[in-house]
């Protein structure tokens, strides 16, 4: 179970509170796109999917940015929001192509599965005794384990990519707010906040 206790409670909702000094240091320098369109901080992205992650059972979340120099809000929301659609969209890309692979392989493994039994049967008949049996088990085993992998991606691995997705959705929907301040004070009525500091 998530320890809640990390995230500052305000009007009955979890916040993910986020320290700046800058507005600037939202944002992946090594990304030389317009202000609106450069990807967030690798760091700052990573918190905010694991604090999703913590407070993902919880009906609303809200993300509070503390920057102590004033800036524009809406463009704080903007660059959050879009770095969010961008990852549900590319989440479902994953997905799609992980399925496509997956049917790919299941179409080559049912062909090697009716090869590998039927090369099985046929050494069943052309070699006699413990060793034709067992080589008739062994490949009987072998057809089998062709169908593991397309069974483990149809199967399993579609789950921690939707998972991921619906985490990176709730983000997307969560209000954000700016507040032009150092942060909540610690030791506060609230539960402590759960903070990024970037160093300048």
């Amino acid at each position: 179970m998530s320890d809640h206790s990390r995230y500052r409670t305000e009007n009955g909702e979890l916040c993910i509170d986020v320290k700046l000094k800058t507005i600037e240091q939202m944002f992946d320098n090594r990304d030389p796109a317009p202000f609106r369109d450069r990807d967030l901080d690798p760091d700052l992205a990573q918190y905010l999917l694991d604090a999703g992650e913590d407070l993902f059972d919880e009906k609303s979340i809200r993300v509070v940015f503390w920057v102590e120099q004033p800036c524009s809000a809406i463009k704080v929301e903007e660059a959050v929001h879009a770095h969010f659609e961008q990852l549900v969209a590319q989440l479902r890309r994953t997905r799609r192509r992980l399925r496509g692979h997956g049917l790919v392989a299941l179409a080559l493994a049912v062909v090697l599965v009716f090869a590998l039994i039927s090369l099985s049967r046929l050494v069943a008949a052309v070699v006699p005794g413990w060793l034709g049996s067992g080589l008739k088990e062994g490949l009987v085993i072998a057809s089998w384990i062709v169908m593991w992998r397309p069974s483990e991606i149809l199967i399993y691995d579609w789950i921690p990519c939707r998972h991921e997705r619906k985490v990176a959705s709730k983000l997307f929907a969560a209000p954000i707010q700016v507040r032009s301040d150092n942060g909540p004070a610690p030791g506060s009525r609230d539960s402590v906040a759960a903070e990024r500091v970037t160093q300048a």
